[in-house]
This record gives structure tokens, sequence and C-alpha cells, in this order.
């Protein structure tokens, strides 16, 4: 530090306040901006510069003063630690009376002015080098004194630069905070809002400062689609599945984020391979990931932080929860629905059916006993009553088939979801869809067996298992369709007291000529878990 005469009064009064300013907004930009100033006028520097590097020594923020606009944007870039200004020292200054005479001098870029005399040092931020301030063409040269009131100004700005830093960063957790709120609160208000996903899409773009995003989710048969994206290549993106072996299903499957300089990974989709920085975040609920938020930045960015992904995963995380608060209620509301669809077909054939057909009889009844007249008028009444009964069996047949109509694997995939209620984790399926859905083509009504089978099997591990894990297997080759329920609890033992169950299980096997069995997956282990399977014929 420079040892201030008191000659220096004025100048000192000065250097005070210029320090002092330094710290008066949390303003990263502004920060830099004062310190420009305060060194230009503490030193008479013609041209001043900041240049803010990233660790491999490459310019992410140039910020400059003294050179003319048009000038600069001739030259096109800022300059890299190189050459000359790749030997400035982190500690201390380096102080040149002519740039363009050291030994490691490569040159000027075209258009760029003179610089002379040169006097270079480092700006750290809690040890680390933030950047470094460029100051040239003082007449006369730099003196020792400027490079006291220059390493004055540094340590007052790094610490400025430490304050606008934190201050930046809990203003960008603050708004990746509200987002996340903002998408909770419009998903719990309207569990079906679609809009919501490109919600999620567009604000993790934004507040990321990413180019490119899209939301992955799963589809019916394992895979992982693009379904939700935006930016410039939006619909180059849109439905593509991500490849088996990729570094972004490996997120997916390990749970963990992944950030990288460029598209990771030696499977790379090809509109992907010319993005640069990513990041990938899962979104995690329960223990299990249903999606995955992938951001890109263009080519030359700079490179997504670890802070920057341990906000996002936060975001994504928030979003899987509301997403899976949503997917709950949208399918205890289906199920609720297809229930009351249920009970209205069992009233209209307890009470309606049946009053209809009693009132049949009575007019058959009375018409065999009346004369000619009157019986012709009560057999076309009779008519009237018997096609009456006619369209009430056909809107039973519609409200009680509702079930069977729908695709196998949104029926299995609505039992799954209400079983991790209590199960308290979700299940691994493995299933070919396109096979099962042949399996059950020649009998519909299978279908309505395989879901009250799944729900029996999933529900008997949860009220006597104890598992921490469930894998369900359904196939439907060589005319077989089998469900198989594997976990890894406590064994069979406490399945099978619960006789109605496993009773229920085995009689609808029985009535379709299969079987059902209940053995340890592990016998002879501490906890030798479970394998049910259900086996029975099928038509397709």
């Amino acid at each position: 530090m420079t040892d201030l005469t008191p000659k220096d009064g004025p100048v000192a009064d000065a250097l005070t306040e210029a320090i002092v300013s330094l710290n008066a907004q949390l303003d990263l930009a502004h920060t830099l901006d004062m310190f420009l100033t305060a060194s230009t006028e503490h030193t008479g520097a013609k041209f001043a510069a900041i240049n803010v590097l990233d660790d491999d020594g490459k310019s992410v923020e140039f910020h400059f003063r003294g050179m003319p606009e048009g000038v600069w944007a001739s030259i096109g870039r800022a300059p890299n630690a190189v050459g000359v200004l790749g030997q400035i020292p982190a500690e201390g200054s380096l102080v040149l009376e002519d740039l363009t005479m050291h030994p490691a001098f490569r040159g000027m870029p075209k258009d760029h002015p003179p610089m002379g005399s040169f006097l270079g040092t480092a700006l750290k931020v809690r040890g680390s080098v933030f950047g470094y301030l460029y100051l040239a063409s003082k007449e006369g040269g730099f003196t020792e004194r400027d490079e006291h009131v220059v390493e004055a100004l540094a340590a007052a700005a790094s610490v400025a630069i430490d304050n606008a830093q934190l201050y930046e960063q809990a203003l960008h957790r603050e708004n990746w905070l509200k987002a996340s709120q903002n998408i909770t609160t419009a998903l719990l208000a309207d569990p079906g809002d679609e809009e919501v996903f490109e919600t999620i899409v567009e604000a993790a773009k934004d507040l990321s400062n990413a180019q490119h995003a899209a939301l992955v989710l799963p589809g019916v048969d394992g895979s992982w689609t693009m379904e939700i994206t935006s930016g410039p290549r939006f619909a180059e993106l849109l439905g593509l599945q991500l490849p088996p072996k990729g570094m972004a299903v490996n997120a997916i499957e390990t749970g963990k984020g992944v950030i990288s300089a460029e598209p990771p990974g030696a499977i790379v989709l090809d509109v992907v391979q010319s993005f640069g920085p990513t990041m990938y975040a899962p979104l995690r609920a329960e223990r299990r990931t249903v999606g995955l938020l992938m951001l890109w930045r263009d080519r030359g960015a700079a490179v997504f932080s670890p802070d920057d992904l341990a906000i996002a995963q936060r975001f994504a995380n928030q979003a899987a929860m509301a997403l899976s608060v949503a997917e709950l209620s949208h399918v205890k509301n289906m199920t609720s629905m297809l229930e009351e669809r249920q009970r209205l077909a069992d009233d209209l054939h307890d009470f309606v059916s049946q009053e209809l057909f009693a009132t049949a009889m009575q007019i058959e009844s009375i018409a065999d006993e009346c004369p000619d007249a009157l019986r012709d008028r009560l057999l076309r009444t009779l008519d009237h009553v018997k096609r009456a009964q006619r369209e009430v069996r056909g809107v039973m047949g519609s409200l009680s088939g509702q079930r069977t109509s729908e695709p196998i694997s949104e029926r299995i995939r609505r039992e799954i979801v209400l079983a991790q209620d209590s199960l308290g984790f979700a299940p691994r399926v493995q299933v070919d869809w396109a096979e099962v859905s042949h399996a059950i083509a020649g009998d519909p009504t299978l279908s309505d067996d395989v879901v009250a089978v799944v729900r029996e099997m999933l529900s008997n591990v949860a009220r006597h298992a104890r598992a921490t894990a469930v894998t369900m297997s359904l196939s439907g080759a060589d005319g077989r369709l089998a469900v198989q329920v594997t976990d890894d609890g406590i064994g069979p033992g406490g399945a099978t007291n619960r006789h109605s169950g496993t009773s229920n299980l085995a009689n609808r096997a029985l009535r379709r000529n299969g079987t059902f069995t209940l053995a340890p997956s592990r016998p002879g282990a501490e906890r030798p878990g479970t394998v049910a399977e259900w086996n029975v014929e099928a038509q397709g």
C-alpha cells in the first residue's frame, strides 16, 4: 500500500472517496464502471479495461474506457490471458514503459490504437483471480505511486465485487424460487393445465441464460421424449427421443445432474451437437425421476457453474413435486369418474333395468287375460318397455365398459401411481405394451382381470412385505399373459396369511386356465423377498 504524505492530502481524500464509492451500489456492472473511472482519474491513463476471465484464461466479460466504440466494434473480441497479458502476476503489478518492447509481445489486433506505457494488475476475489485491470498510454509512463494507488483501488474493488456477486446470486436464487412457486401454484390450481409445462421450460431457459431448453418426459414404452422445447431450434428438438445409452438417460437413471462445456457423451443427437455449454437437471420426486430439464447455451458462452446446477436442480425438484401432485390428482379424478360410471351402471341394473323387466312381465301377464282390443294396446306398450330395456342395457354397457375400452397401458399406469402412496416409492416396471395389448385383444375383459391382479399384488406388497423396492413385469408371449411382482421384503409368509387376497388372485387365474404362485425370491436370505406370478391363457 502507498505511503501518502501530508502534501498528498487532497489526493488521499479523493482516493478514499473513490474507494467508498466502489461499495455504494450492489451492482456488479456499476462496481466495475466505478473502478475503471477511479483508475483513470487517479493515474492519468488514457485507456483502461477490466477483463473478466474464466478458469482457462478466456475472456467472459470486457469493460473498457478511452477506446472509441467504432474501434472496439472492428476489433470484435476481448483479449485472452496470452502474450504480455499472460505475464501479469497474481500478486502485485506488471509495469512497462512500452508494451511493444516486452519479449512476450505478440502484436496488436487490426485497428487497435497504440498503447505505449502499460500497467496491469490482478483483481482477486476470495483468493482467486476474478479478472485483470489494464491501464495504458499514460504520458511519461506509470510511476510507483500509480502502482500503489491501483493496488489500493483493486483491494477495495475486490470487496465490492464480492458483495455485488453475492447480491446477484441471492437475487438469482430468489428469481428461481419465485418461478418454482408460480409453477407449483398453477399446477395445484389446475392439474390439467398443460401450459404450465411450457412455463417450466421458458422460466428455466431465461433464468439460466440458456438459448435452448427442453423438458423430457417418460413415454409408455420406457422411452424418454422431448415433450416441450424452446429456443431458435425448438421445432428440431420437439419429439426427439433420448439415446438409451446417452448421458441424458444416465442422468435420469442416476438422478444426478450434469454440467459440461459441450453436449457430453459419445452418443449425442445430431441437432444437439452444434450446441455449447450444457446442463441436465433431473426432475426428482419421491426418490424417482419423473423428467429431465435440458439446457444449452451457444458455443463460446460461459460454462454452467456448479452453483447454476444446484439452483436449477432445486427448481427442477420443485417442479417434479408439483407435477407428481398434479399427476396423482389427475389419476384420482379419473378413477373417481370411472367409479362413478360403474356405480351408475350398477344402479341402472339394480333398479331401472329390473323394474322395466318386472313391468314387461306384468304387461305380458295382463295381456293374456284382456280382450283383444286392449291386448293390442298392451302389446304395443310392451314393445316400448322392451325398447327402453335395450336402451338401458346399452347405456349400462357403455358406462361399465369405459374402463375396458381404455388402453391397458393407461390403466396400469394409473394403478402404479395410486400404489405409490401406500408403497412409499415407485415400482420399477418392465413391459412391452404392444405385446400385452395384443394378448388381451381377443378378450377385452381380460384387461379388467389384469388391472385387478396388479392392484391386488401391489396392495399385498404394501400391506405385508415391508419392502423397499418392487419390480413388476408384464408379458404376453406364446399365448399366455403373465403378471409378475417381485419385492425385497420379508418373504411370502405375510401375504399368504391374507387368505382373501391370494384366494382372489388364484380364483381369477383358475377361471382362465391359469395359475397363481407365491415364492421367495432369495430363499434362505434374512429378507427373502417374494415373487408373485399370475399366468393365464390369452386369446390375442
